[in-house]
């Protein structure tokens, strides 16, 4: 149950939000509805940008904070293995390099927010992720792969980044047989 003293107060606050509706100019009733989501980007060790960087000011340091609450990464791998392939009369091998990581990404703010992973591509490597990258930019090493993933507040998302890197080896030559000759084949 509501106090009579309250009246004057819940009164005074319904003018005010009718006063503030009716009392805006036109460009402002024009606004998107929708909130505008804070994007937090963060590199491939879970560092997070603090400042946006002007890409023009080559001389000015990027500066980075570590907070494993928001960022933190898992699983991170490094694996190498053998790849097959007949191709006509020959087999192609290669020998592929794997690195991938887990990001575990926190929203800890009160709004929805995106967080953009920016992972550098060395040259010859090749994302192998899922999902695929948004965008890929050329950088003087290689590119950087960005990875946008949405957080709403207190929401715990993982993002997997795999990345290889195939070196092909000397061809092989296969010989014929009577199976791969025969007239049914």
């Amino acid at each position: 149950m509501i106090e009579t003293r309250s009246f004057p107060v819940l009164i005074g606050l319904a003018a005010a939000i009718s006063w503030g509706v009716a009392g805006q100019p036109q460009a402002a009733a024009q606004r998107p509805a929708y909130p505008i989501v804070q994007e937090i980007h963060v590199d491939q060790d879970c560092r997070i940008l603090l400042a946006p960087v002007d890409q023009t000011a080559a001389k000015k340091k990027v500066r980075f904070e570590k907070d494993s609450v928001i960022c933190h990464l898992e699983s991170v791998l490094s694996s190498e293995h053998m790849e097959e392939a007949i191709v006509g009369d020959e087999l192609r091998r290669s020998r592929v390099a794997v690195d991938e990581q887990e990001f575990v990404l926190q929203n800890i703010a009160a709004n929805p927010v995106v967080f953009v992973v920016e992972q550098p591509v060395g040259k010859g490597w090749q994302v192998d992720s899922d999902p695929q990258p948004v965008q890929v930019v050329s950088a003087k090493l290689g590119a950087v792969a960005l990875f946008r993933v949405n957080a709403e507040p207190g929401q715990i998302v993982r993002l997997h980044v795999g990345e290889r890197h195939a070196t092909p080896l000397r061809a092989k030559v296969l010989k014929t047989s009577a199976l791969t000759n025969s007239p049914g084949n």
